[in-house]
């Protein structure tokens, strides 16, 4: 017969590594080059999902991952490549330009931007909806 506190420290050594595990990120530890590998075979399988998962999780607007499935998604992708660019707004490096051709020899190319937030590397798909207290953007708009 399990005694009281035994029943407690079982339920704990269960419970506290399922909480631990749904609070990790699921790019957590990887480097942004195993971020965009993870992106590439993502977009390869079509697994909206997982695209999901390495998404930033600030972005709510996700429109962008259906049209990038739809426009080179679902087909396997021969020798991708990645050329890292100077991010124009932040100066670092952390845009990725990727070009592979598919089993047609139809030429993919694709651009992304990661962003590195809590620890943890992150592909920008889609935009943040904006939120009470937020910048107001700056406007366009010429003045005469």
């Amino acid at each position: 017969m399990i005694g009281k506190l035994s029943r407690s420290i079982l339920a704990t050594s269960v419970v506290l590594p399922l909480a631990v595990a749904c609070t990790s990120s699921a790019t957590e530890g990887l480097s942004k080059k195993e971020v965009v590998a993870a992106y590439v075979d993502a977009v390869e399988q079509g697994d909206k999902s997982r695209l999901l998962k390495l998404n930033n999780p600030a972005f709510d607007q996700l429109g962008e991952i259906d049209e990038k499935l739809a426009a080179i998604g679902g087909r396997e992708w021969i020798n991708p490549q990645t050329t890292w660019l100077t991010n124009p707004v932040t100066g670092a490096t952390d845009v990725a330009q990727i070009s592979a051709t598919d089993t047609h020899g139809t030429r993919i190319a694709d651009q992304v931007a990661l962003s590195f937030i809590d620890g943890s590397w992150y592909i920008n798909l889609g935009t943040r909806t904006l939120q009470p207290g937020d910048p107001i953007p700056a406007s366009t708009a010429r003045l005469d």
